[in-house]
């Protein structure tokens, strides 16, 4: 047998041996690869014209429905199926390794979202309930038994009627401070969701946002540079630890409890005093007071006696800054979310490849290169499904269903380009219209 000299000869032969080798593992389901190998091998002046190079060439492009073009570049580069070496256990545990952390960071990502839409829903709860028209006429009822209560010896009240009194102010001052600590305690939370859970999701960035700082604090310190307002924000940041809902909450401008509202420690000032303790400072007798006097000595006293911490003047301004809530949320619900889904698909979809011991693994630059893919997905997908949604606005709407959607555009990316290609076509039929006679 005399050895082929035509260049594309040898390089068809090859090819074909190394796809026979491949069929060992039971892929073909006949012999015809070996028999036109054999035959090309036969002849002795072999060019690419002649039938039989011929036929090897129509066999093998018959066998690259079960050997894709991928499996055959993994063979000329030296691997064969089943292959157990060092290095390639090696890449199946860094990559196993990897998806375990990007599970665990969605995972960590998905819950900070969902604590964020569970505030908001609330947040939407109280805005439904009226809760300052509920907190005001609560405070004027608890003030008006109050004064009946102080008033009632003078009167001449029977000890059944004081107690009748005394059982509907202790139940109005209940469902008044519940109220009072249910806002505060959602004003308190939604501050520190925004200012530490949302802004550093992942265990240590908090940690390393604070280093980082530090050192250009230190910069510009050792430079001369005057003082910053955003530096003393970020010291206050790094250097407090996270606060229960009662210490975070400052209390409104316009009075504070325990002690911080200055009409408190003023001699002769009985708020905060038990209803039946008498000795009540009459309505209007208060200094500063305007035209709704009463109703703002009404709130005093509660603020005095620790009953409320605010006020209904001060709940608009507390709802303005938890709306900031949904502008936190937009960047997790519009990309953070869909690109992690995304690639947690393209992830899952190599850790099958790995199963069947007939796929050559993926390269670092193709994983790398699907795994960017399918996050890219995952976002166009977000802006496709939820084009209406404002940025700060409705991104809480945005619900599991297109995180459902962005990891099987992940998986499966063949799915996600056939509708790109889908809306190309859709595009291209419709400017051809434009123009022509038959456009309506």
């Amino acid at each position: 047998m005399t050895a082929p000299v035509d260049p594309l000869v040898t390089g068809l032969l090859k090819d074909a041996k190394l796809v026979a080798g491949y069929g060992r593992y039971g892929v073909f389901k006949d012999s015809s690869l070996l028999a036109a190998i054999g035959d090309a091998e036969k002849l002795g002046d072999v060019t690419a014209s002649q039938p039989a190079v011929v036929n090897l060439q129509k066999v093998l492009n018959d066998c690259s429905g079960v050997v894709p073009f991928s499996t055959l570049a993994a063979l000329r580069s030296g691997w064969s199926p089943g292959d157990t070496s060092r290095r390639t256990a090696i890449a199946t545990y860094l990559l196993v390794a990897m998806s375990v952390l990007m599970m665990v960071i969605t995972g960590k990502m998905t819950y900070v979202y969902n604590r964020g839409v569970s505030l908001s829903a609330e947040l939407q709860d109280i805005n439904k309930d009226n809760f300052s028209v509920r907190f005001g006429q609560t405070v004027r009822q608890v003030w008006t038994t109050q004064k009946q209560l102080r008033s009632a010896a003078s009167s001449g009240l029977s000890q059944s009627d004081i107690n009748l009194l005394e059982d509907v102010y202790y139940n109005a001052e209940d469902s008044l401070h519940l109220l009072d600590q249910r806002f505060v305690t959602l004003w308190a939370n939604s501050q520190s969701f925004m200012t530490r859970e949302a802004r550093f999701p992942i265990w240590g960035m908090q940690s390393v946002y604070c280093k980082v700082q530090s050192l250009v604090t230190a910069g510009a310190t050792g430079n001369g540079q005057t003082y910053d307002p955003q530096q003393a924000i970020t010291s206050q940041l790094c250097n407090q630890g996270v606060a229960s809902a009662k210490s975070e909450y400052s209390g409104p401008a316009d009075g504070a409890p325990e002690g911080g509202n200055p009409a408190c420690a003023q001699p002769g000032n009985t708020a905060g005093k038990e209803p039946g303790g008498g000795g009540a400072m009459p309505a209007g007798t208060a200094p500063g007071l305007g035209a709704n006097s009463e109703y703002e000595e009404a709130t005093r006293s509660l603020q005095c006696s620790g009953v409320i911490t605010l006020t209904p003047s001060s709940i608009y301004m507390m709802t303005a800054q938890i709306g900031g809530l949904n502008a936190v949320l937009s960047p997790y619900a519009l990309w953070i979310l869909p690109a992690l889904y995304g690639s947690l698909g393209a992830i899952m979809f190599h850790m099958r490849m790995i199963l069947n011991p007939l796929l050559p693994n993926p390269t670092l630059a193709r994983l790398v290169h699907r795994i960017v893919l399918g996050a890219l997905a995952g976002m166009v997908l977000a802006w496709f499904l939820g084009p209406d949604t404002k940025l700060g606005g409705q991104a809480s709407a945005i619900g599991f269903s297109l995180f459902t959607f962005a990891f099987l555009f992940g998986f499966s990316l063949d799915i996600f380009f056939t509708i790109l290609d889908q809306f190309v076509s859709m595009s291209v039929t419709g400017i051809k219209k434009f123009g022509s006679p038959t456009a309506a």
